[in-house]
């Protein structure tokens, strides 16, 4: 054995020795090198093999690799892998039959080295065997599948995963639009526009999922389009967001909503006039509340529940005095409680009102709230309003045994932003609720703010 042993560590330096003259261009010692690889390879030593497999990569040549591949399957598991990977790495592609044929092998981590080394050895003609094999499997696999699919390199490749999306079965046609989009086929718009009518649910969800990513602000007008023309509501819901994050596409934002804008007056159904309502809010254009306003004011009730909920969404604040009113004067409950809602979330938006024009909004809400849930939402919005107003208002709700642990929260957390210009109020409800709260880390969080006022008055003394 420790002849053997010796034996293969002169073949590996004899191996180095040829593959350091075979780079500086003594060719004629290439045979040689192979031989001593294929020695190393049938010896059955493991340590020794992984050695010369290292080294394979840097001997040029087609008949290097024929006679490499000729005893791929003749070695161990581990062998097979590492070998797979410098087939890989010398990246000829008349490796790419043995490789196909090890994607079949019985021992998984083979499959996956193989499955990788065809991302990197395969063409156009490796697409549908990837995407065949990403449909079919799960784990490690799938992911080595899927890897290869999205790497592989090749001037038709675009063009066959395309093809292929036309005539796949839907498991493969999901892989194909997957990789798709992970390459950004810009190009494959028009076959998405198609496979997002497909009669497979997952077809269709995976088809706007990508047109998300490959779509531009040109083809707006045909996702309107698709989007007027889909019935299921999941359908629906994703393609909501697929359009909106086109239209964010467009750098200026007071334009973003122009394709929806412009189909809007000629939509007579009204579920799809509410879904166009329902994208300009998850758009936020500007320029599309006037239409959302004129909604809110609509004799139909779904129209209105559409514009109130698209309102909701508002990335700004500036549509929550609408939506303030729409709660005062709805008499929907359900239109209320949404209309409600969304002008509390947008409050906490950052926003140009005076500070006592925020309170009087968060008063009318508190007066417009019907239980304690929405009461509580009031009080966890009004948190974020840093003011001695927003102390005084919160502080009031100390005494609601229903309201007590949000009132407290709010307390705290307003009298930690302002306690540096208003010292001692905020100490003198602090000091209350370290008295009085049941709630251990709020009790501390107090505390702490009092220590920085104390600490704070001890510095101005001294």
């Amino acid at each position: 054995m420790k002849i053997k042993r010796t034996i293969c560590y002169s073949s590996v330096l004899l191996l180095g020795l040829y593959c350091c003259t075979i780079c500086f261009g003594a060719s004629e010692q290439q045979d040689e090198a192979v031989g001593i690889v294929l020695d190393i390879l049938k010896s059955g030593d493991q340590e020794m093999q992984a050695v010369a497999i290292a080294m394979v990569k840097d001997i040029p040549g087609a008949e290097v690799t024929k006679a490499l591949v000729k005893e791929l399957p003749n070695l161990s598991a581990a062998s097979q892998v590492q070998l797979l990977s410098a087939l890989s790495d010398r990246g000829d592609a008349a490796a790419l039959p043995a490789v196909i044929t090890a994607v079949k092998a019985e021992d998984e981590s083979v499959r996956i080295a193989a499955l990788k080394a065809v991302g990197q050895l395969g063409d156009e003609s490796s697409v549908d065997l990837l995407a065949r094999a990403a449909a079919a499997i799960r784990g490690a696999e799938q992911k080595a599948a899927r890897g290869s699919l999205y790497r592989l390199r090749g001037p038709k490749v675009d063009e066959a995963i395309l093809a292929g999306i036309t005539k796949a079965e839907p498991k493969t046609k999901v892989e194909l639009i997957k990789s798709a989009g992970e390459r950004n086929i810009s190009a494959g718009v028009s076959t998405l526009l198609k496979t997002a009518m497909d009669p497979d649910r997952k077809v269709r969800l995976e088809s706007l999922k990508v047109l998300k990513v490959i779509a531009g602000a040109e083809h707006l007008p045909a996702l309107v389009e698709l989007l007027l023309n889909l019935q299921s509501s999941s359908d629906l819901s994703e393609a909501l967001k697929m359009v909106a994050v086109v239209a964010h596409k467009i750098e200026d934002k007071n334009r973003q909503a122009e394709a929806v804008l412009a189909e809007l007056p000629s939509i007579k159904d009204v579920k799809k006039q509410c879904s166009l309502l329902s994208v300009l809010g998850k758009i936020g254009d500007r320029s599309a509340l006037p239409r959302l306003r004129e909604a809110l004011g609509s004799d139909n009730i779904d129209r209105r529940g559409a514009a109130i909920r698209a309102l909701a969404e508002w990335p700004t604040s500036e549509p929550a005095v609408d939506l303030m009113k729409a709660a005062e004067n709805s008499k929907n409950k359900v239109h209320r409680i949404l209309a409600l809602r969304g002008s509390i979330q947008l409050l906490v938006l950052d926003n140009k009102r005076s500070v006592e024009e925020t309170i009087g909004m968060y008063k009318k809400a508190m007066s417009l709230a019907q239980d304690a849930g929405e009461k509580k939402r009031v009080l966890s919005g009004l948190a974020n309003t840093k003011s001695l107003d927003a102390l005084t208002m919160a502080t009031g709700y100390l005494q609601d045994k229903a309201l007590l642990k949000e009132a407290e929260s709010a307390v705290v957390t307003i009298a930690g932003g302002i306690y540096e210009n208003f010292p001692q109020q905020s100490k003198d409800v602090l000091t209350k609720i370290v008295q009085t709260t049941k709630n251990e880390a709020l009790q501390r969080q107090a505390q702490e703010v009092i220590n920085k006022i104390n600490g704070s008055s001890k510095q101005v003394e001294e």
